[in-house]
């Protein structure tokens, strides 16, 4: 999740319909610029290079969001569109090994392609840690360009919250390990020996 605010000026986002390394790009209906939902940037357009500022966010089920923020209020699905919102558009993409133009290569041994990886950016170098293992063990600690980091998952909210020694928040990206890979070539891969 982003903050639409950008060097003092308010954006309004969209899905643009085309991808950029494996990932769909959003435009700014201001400037028509498109970004990169994992690179955090502009990637073409007057807005090239600017970086969007990550806000804090989880990946979670409606059942485990429901217990943490019992008052969360839902948005209508009566939209005025003949549409069942109950289905999910991309359920067999998400079960499927295949990404959307064929097999996914493996990019690591002992790595899936799809793997859903919880990606960092810290002054300039990148790494994933695969969010299933920071699911089974609850807590790690990590280091990356000199910064101590230690991720936090709560079974009960299915919140994973990074942080440092001084205990800011960390914002972190999830995305599937081919796409965040792709995006960020010299990027580490947590437990990879072959990086």
């Amino acid at each position: 999740m982003y903050s639409r605010q950008v060097e003092g000026r308010e954006l309004t986002f969209g899905v643009s319909g085309l991808l950029y390394k494996s990932n769909v790009l959003m435009y700014d209906k201001q400037t028509e610029s498109l970004w990169s939902q994992v690179k955090n940037e502009a990637v073409a357009g007057p807005m090239t290079g600017k970086e969007l500022e990550v806000l804090p966010s989880t990946l979670t089920s409606w059942e485990k969001w429901k217990k943490k923020h019992p008052d969360t209020f839902v948005l209508s699905l009566d939209t005025g569109y003949n549409r069942d919102y109950s289905q999910d558009p991309y359920a067999d993409y998400y079960e499927s090994r295949r990404g959307l133009f064929g097999f996914i290569k493996g990019l690591f041994k002992g790595h899936e392609g799809k793997e859903l990886v919880a990606g960092v950016t810290v002054h300039d170098d990148s790494k994933a840690y695969p969010l299933e293992k920071l699911r089974q063990s609850g807590k790690t600690t990590d280091t990356i360009a000199g910064k101590t980091l230690t991720f936090s998952f709560d079974p009960v909210t299915g919140n994973l919250e990074v942080t440092d020694t001084d205990g800011n928040d960390i914002p972190y990206i999830t995305a599937y390990w081919f796409v965040w890979k792709e995006t960020h070539p010299e990027t580490a891969l947590l437990g990879d020996n072959n990086q």
